[in-house]
């Protein structure tokens, strides 16, 4: 009677050791799900911030139009007619050179605004990691409750001329977001969503963008791959244009 008592008393207590052993190692998955997308996000950021972000400068200012412009006879353009240029339209083109080749030079770093905190995307880019990859399954994470991650931007060196500031740091109210004068050279802001990789997790897309005014920016699809044990870019395909 008392051998049989023991054995129930076993079973019983390895029931909710079984359960908190599934338990730990589902956690453990979940974990290491956000944690790879985290390290791929964290590998491929520096090649992220240079391909995405631009010297606002270098926009904003257009070439001048050097001769005059032509349009058909229903008033439509058609083009420039440069045999028709005149010496001030010469002058503005140099002086907009010098002022190009002054901005090149200049190495002074760029910064931008930068919300760490990555979210999962809103909508499902199954169809475009797909089409590109040409990859039938995609991976799903299971992660249950919150499943944002930080990027630590602070400890990742970056490419080029710039540099990030916690997006926490600047106004809230987007007029005085632009309008506002910093102590610096302040070129834009910058985001990207959550990476959504393939079953074998070789390939992944994501969304981002740049704004460098209220009505200048663009939207941008991302898609990366792995190659010799390196994520790297693959393309990047324009979304969204302002």
């Amino acid at each position: 009677m008392n051998e049989l008592l023991i054995k129930i008393m076993i079973k019983a207590l390895q029931l909710p050791l079984l359960y908190m052993t599934l338990l730990f190692m589902s956690c453990q998955k979940n974990i290491s799900d956000l944690e790879f997308e985290k390290n791929v996000m964290t590998e491929i950021f520096p090649d992220l911030i240079d391909s995405i972000c631009i010297d606002y400068r270098t926009v904003l200012v257009p070439p001048p139009i050097y001769g005059e412009f032509i349009y058909d006879k229903e008033g439509n353009y058609i083009g420039v007619d440069s045999t028709k240029g005149t010496e001030k339209q010469e002058q503005e083109i140099v002086r907009w050179k010098l002022n190009q080749e002054a901005i090149e030079k200049d190495t002074s770093k760029l910064i931008v605004a930068f919300n760490p905190k990555i979210e999962r995307n809103r909508k499902d880019l199954k169809e475009y990691l797909g089409q590109h990859f040409k990859v039938t399954e995609v991976f799903y994470p299971k992660i249950e409750g919150d499943s944002t991650f930080i990027v630590e931007f602070k400890n990742i060196s970056l490419k080029g001329k710039f540099k990030l500031k916690d997006m926490s740091e600047f106004p809230k109210d987007r007029r005085e977001f632009w309008r506002k004068k910093y102590d610096f050279v302040f070129s834009g802001a910058v985001y990207f969503t959550g990476i959504q990789f393939d079953k074998e997790r070789k390939f992944g897309v994501l969304e981002g963008g740049f704004s460098c005014g209220r009505h200048c920016g663009i939207g941008v699809r991302i898609y990366i791959k792995k190659l010799n044990k390196k994520w790297i870019i693959d393309k990047i395909d324009n979304t969204s244009v302002s």
